[in-house]
């Protein structure tokens, strides 16, 4: 199965780094040759957001194909890649998580990890939690107006 699924709790140390669930470290050949490599920035609704190596190249390509003239090109860029580091686990599956991100997200001790397919996000987890009651839809009803849209592109 391709993806990252799935919620954990997880306790950030004093040096400010986590252990990533072992169902997010690279398990294959093919992702333990990208060498455990991600890019740590800012997400989007408050959290943060771990991107693979390859996800991270799709990122950089889609933005590289927009109008740098454009005001809010120049913005969503400076806001993405100034506080984006590379981020490589270490021997324990731990990553670090410099302050100014911390900061950025609202971490303190306890992290909510969750799977978001293509990447991962970190949140404090009463942000979380205030996110989704912030929605103001149901899960079925986006579920139904995402999958209406798909199906009337296709049509």
């Amino acid at each position: 199965m391709v993806g990252f699924y799935g919620r954990y709790n997880v306790l950030m140390d004093g040096k400010g780094r986590i252990a990533l669930p072992a169902k997010f470290r690279p398990s294959t050949a093919s992702e333990k040759d990208a060498d455990g490599q991600f890019m740590l920035t800012k997400g989007l609704d408050g959290c943060l957001a771990l991107y693979p190596e390859k996800e991270w190249q799709l990122i950089q390509e889609r933005l590289n194909t927009l109008d740098f003239t454009r005001k809010d090109y120049r913005y969503f860029s400076r806001l993405l890649y100034s506080v984006a580091v590379p981020i490589k686990l270490d021997r324990q599956g731990r990553l670090l998580i410099p302050s100014h991100l911390q900061e950025q997200a609202g971490l303190e001790r306890e992290i909510l990890i969750i799977g978001a397919n293509r990447w991962i996000e970190l949140w404090e987890p009463d942000r979380y939690e205030q996110y989704l009651s912030q929605y103001g839809q149901s899960y079925e009803d986006v579920a139904e107006k995402l999958f209406d849209v798909n199906r009337q592109s296709k049509e």
